[in-house]
């Protein structure tokens, strides 16, 4: 399947807190030049804005949809997505790869080289990366860095397609592998790293073996780590405190019950989901089932994760963050809207600046047996085939995650993210003591994501799907999984 053909299946982890984090980005313009262009497709228009501020790209989607009741999250996955690049096909990706295929490493180059490197900004991640940007460009005088900045996460991962086609997608990007990496890799839009990370002499031997692993595909690197993530469950002490709630569940059927408790107790959601892939993949996981790269997309544990979530909302007991005006499940439980979500690390850093006052706990997620469970990934920098010098963008990378630059991670807590070396996952530990429930044997077991290989068009369908059944009231769970087997399943 080509990456143009429906669109993403959305952001998944930090890119939560990245979207909370930057969406004061999209309520009015920056000041600077700007240059804005609209595309309709059916109700919706899209205005895409390109921004140019001291020396970044600001890139930005506004969204006006029409005659349309929003009653799905607004950070639904792949929506922008599924409404603009079905008109951009697959020779146009693929014209685009090979024109914009730069000179292989080694093959010279110009005394200062700029590159661009692309994320998801925000209050508390632009000042982290123009630290270490201005320190990498002083350590490395033959390079240059143009900041792109994507207004928030889902932006990132939406345009990401169009950018690909059009040529214009940033040399080097940061994001995690909960992303669909895979489809990007096959697809060459990405470059393998392995030949890059052994002539530019990047040490990886520090990074916990499970990270390169996620990010190594059919036996080549796409990804330089540069911080750790994990899923994890978040539950607002106080809220479930009011509700009479004294001790925190331990199995995931507990948590039903308590979710309910909460809504009978106090009117609020005990529970909150943001509806994409990843979070959806949690609770499959948490009663023992997950997609195993296709083969078991159908499988009676997997239903009855989705089911659990599909009686609470019957039950009226969970709600999507927009239902009660959030734009994320980090919103609804910081604003004492809900009660328990599945979460991460980047809750600690939206917490402590955005709801400071909430007494709240991050720990391993309860599974239906009894036991704990976390996802274990980490987001990276990865190298786009738009890249002109593959080598120079290596050195940045190396420079960028050095063993100075994770110790910068651990220390720097604002930025909310976990560093992907080892050595410093403890002194984040000790530095945030909200993080140490998760501990490094909970990491080092941790469970991966196995998603089925057209990992775009699955998420879209089946979030789709999901939000028939818990908004509609139109199908069942084991008929939506039946058709996704068929459509989506390997054998």
């Amino acid at each position: 399947m080509a990456l143009t053909e429906k669109g993403f299946m959305g952001d998944a982890t930090g890119s939560d807190y990245l979207r909370a984090r930057s969406a004061e980005r999209v309520n009015g313009l920056p000041s600077g030049a700007s240059e804005s262009r609209d595309q309709t497709s059916g109700s919706a228009q899209e205005t895409e804005v390109l921004t140019v501020q001291k020396g970044k790209e600001i890139r930005m989607s506004l969204t006006s949809n029409r005659g349309r009741k929003m009653l799905v999250a607004r950070g639904t996955p792949g929506r922008r997505a599924r409404q603009v690049l079905a008109a951009v096909g697959t020779t146009a990706l693929a014209s685009a790869l090979i024109a914009a295929t730069g000179p292989l490493p080694g093959a010279g180059a110009a005394t200062t080289v700029t590159i661009t490197l692309g994320y998801a900004g925000g209050t508390n991640i632009d000042p982290y990366y123009d630290h270490v940007i201005q320190s990498a460009e002083n350590a490395l005088p033959g390079i240059k860095v143009q900041q792109v900045v994507y207004a928030t996460y889902d932006d990132q991962l939406d345009e990401m397609p169009t950018e690909v086609a059009a040529g214009t997608i940033p040399d080097i990007i940061v994001w995690d592998n909960s992303a669909p990496v895979g489809q990007y890799a096959q697809q060459s839009a990405i470059l393998g790293l392995k030949k890059l990370v052994s002539s530019a002499g990047v040490n990886l031997s520090g990074d916990p073996a499970a990270l390169i692993k996620a990010w190594t595909i059919n036996g080549n690197l796409y990804g330089i780590p540069l911080y750790l993530q994990d899923s994890a469950y978040v539950y607002n002490l106080g809220m479930l405190q009011a509700a009479g709630i004294t001790t925190l569940p331990k199995s995931m059927q507990q948590v039903g019950a308590d979710a309910l408790t909460v809504y009978k107790k106090t009117g609020k959601a005990g529970l909150t989901i943001l509806d994409n892939l990843f979070h959806l993949t949690q609770y499959v996981l948490a009663f023992g089932g997950g997609w195993g790269f296709g083969k078991t997309i159908n499988s009676t544990a997997n239903i009855a994760g989705m089911q659990f979530l599909v009686n609470l909302f019957n039950e009226h007991a969970a709600v999507l963050p927009d239902q009660v005006g959030a734009s994320w499940d980090g919103v609804a439980v910081g604003d004492n809207e809900a009660a328990m979500a599945d979460g991460g690390p980047w809750y600690i850093g939206y917490m402590s600046s955005s709801a400071p006052k909430v007494n709240y706990s991050l720990e391993p997620i309860p599974t239906s047996t009894g036991k704990q469970f976390v996802v274990t990934y980490g987001g990276a920098y990865s190298i786009t085939a738009h890249s002109k010098d593959p080598a120079a963008d290596m050195e940045l990378i190396k420079y960028l995650t050095d063993a100075d630059a994770e110790h910068y991670v651990a220390i720097d807590t604002s930025f909310g993210f976990v560093p992907a070396a080892s050595q410093y996952i403890n002194l984040y530990r000790k530095l945030t003591p909200k993080y140490s429930g998760i501990t490094n044997a909970v990491l080092a077991n941790g469970l991966t994501l196995d998603y089925p290989p057209s990992t775009i068009q699955f998420g879209n369908a089946l979030v789709s799907g999901f939000e028939n059944i818990i908004l509609r009231h139109s199908g069942t769970v084991r008929a939506l999984l039946n058709s996704l087997q068929q459509a989506y399943g390997t054998s």
